[in-house]
């Protein structure tokens, strides 16, 4: 074991949170109901039990939580009655950074999948017709990590149906409490992570969003029965957010740190909230308004001329040719069964 772990970073923060939900509906609007870190110090080399940051988060479109809900995370609805909304737990987060000195570019988030960022966060934010902040722009997926170190990639031979049933399973690290659950399961997470960086292997940014992806160029055929199919629902989801999970193979923070990969804007000029590729198509095929475009009011109808600026402006500047052949390589697959089971999707 090396005397260092291999890590750019001074802390890992090993996010995840749980959100409103309901049973087969994925045209839902998920709300953050929950919110944990695990903090691992690379320099010491622990998991940091004192430096836990956990808070419920009052929704606010759905404050009844759906049974469902009640029985996969095991959150009750007398915790959630009595919880902050998101803007003040994300204003106690922010507080909580500052008193154990977590300063930006200096850590790293780690999560089980891109869902816990591109999809829960930054809708989140987009409720709140805010941009995402920088430090969410980039993190660790920790799955993409297992699969490279898997023999031969054999990830999906691994025995268990979900990532922590085979990550449990791979490196006998025994899971505690409900795997639905972002408190029990950021603990696992943390456990996983200080695994692989005691057996010397790398862990840094691998993923962060991006605002344009060739991709998402080509039209999409919409199931007719997205709402309630997870991987139909996670490629409209992808067609719908302004910003998608982007693969990361090099990172250097003084050069990447919330630099959009496709247009090279930080965060001030990339917001993330207008789309740059608004999917006309998606909405003309819906059968009725979706409930979870309408809620981060995602399905504004821009104007023709306004579409032809964004098209102008892109070809003003070059950037239909940017990286033409690595966008899908570097694109996420957004229905990814290997990352999140469907019925994570809490």
């Amino acid at each position: 074991m090396s005397n260092r772990y291999r890590c750019p970073f001074e802390n890992l923060l090993i996010l995840d949170f749980n959100t409103t939900c309901e049973q087969n509906n994925y045209d839902y609007p998920s709300e953050i109901i929950q919110m944990n870190v695990t903090v691992i110090n690379i320099r010491d080399k622990m998991i940091r039990e004192d430096q836990t940051f956990n808070r419920f988060v009052r929704p606010v479109i759905n404050p009844v939580l759906s049974d469902y809900c009640v029985r996969l995370t095991g959150i009750d609805q007398n915790s959630i009655n009595t919880a902050d909304v998101f803007p003040v737990v994300y204003d106690q987060f922010v507080a909580w950074l500052r008193e154990h000195n977590f300063q930006e570019k200096t850590f790293a988030f780690v999560c089980e999948d891109h869902q816990t960022i591109w999809l829960n966060a930054q809708y989140q934010f987009l409720l709140l017709d805010r941009s995402i902040p920088a430090i969410f722009r980039q993190w660790i997926n920790i799955t993409t990590v297992l699969q490279y170190l898997i023999p031969e990639r054999n990830y999906d031979n691994l025995p268990g149906e979900t990532f922590v049933n085979k990550a449990s399973n791979f490196y006998n690290i025994e899971f505690i409490g409900n795997s639905h659950n972002a408190m029990d399961k950021s603990s696992f997470l943390a456990k996983l992570t200080k695994r692989i960086l005691d057996d010397n292997n790398l862990v840094s940014v691998n993923r962060s969003l991006r605002c344009n992806v060739n991709s998402r160029r080509v039209p999409l055929n919409v199931d007719p029965n997205w709402r309630t199919t997870f991987q139909s629902a996670m490629l409209v989801f992808g067609r719908m957010l302004p910003l998608v999970p982007a693969v990361v193979y090099t990172y250097f923070t003084d050069d990447d740190y919330a630099k959009c990969q496709y247009c090279k804007n930080g965060p001030d000029v990339c917001l993330g909230v207008v789309h740059e590729q608004y999917p006309y198509e998606v909405y003309e095929q819906l059968v009725e308004p979706s409930v979870f475009a309408s809620a981060a009011r995602l399905d504004i109808d821009f104007n023709g001329e306004e579409e032809d600026e964004v098209e102008d402006e892109e070809d003003v500047n070059g950037q239909d040719d940017v990286n033409d052949e690595d966008d899908v390589d570097d694109e996420d697959d957004v229905d990814d069964k290997d990352d999140v089971n469907d019925e994570d999707k809490d």
